[in-house]
């Protein structure tokens, strides 16, 4: 059920988005920049079945900021990597230190 929820809010993100004129395409996917040609596209999103893994935080809400909150005034969240806060969201950059002795795919 948890899926079907999530697709249903992703979409509707997305349609949001769209109709927002949030949304750029390029290349191969200009052709959805038109209206009728994303709505055609969106259609097709709610065949597709996701895989959603959620679970919550140990200790609650309440745990979770107590342990963001020690990074703070440290390296690991300085003002320099916050890009954004709102009321919702926190918004940073980060680096990550770790050797690997492959390449990370996603790079």
């Amino acid at each position: 059920m948890l899926s079907r929820v999530f697709r249903g809010k992703f979409v509707a993100g997305l349609r949001r988005a769209f109709h927002g004129k949030q949304l750029a395409f390029y290349g191969a996917l200009e052709p959805l920049a038109n209206e009728k040609a994303f709505a055609a596209f969106s259609r097709t999103l709610f065949r597709e079945e996701r895989v959603v893994y959620a679970k919550a935080p140990f200790g609650g809400p309440a745990h979770v900021l107590e342990y963001l909150a020690r990074y703070t005034h440290r390296v690991a969240i300085s003002n320099h990597r916050l890009l954004s806060v709102d009321d919702d969201h926190v918004t940073f950059r980060w680096k990550t230190t770790r050797i690997t002795a492959s390449p990370v795919p996603w790079l």
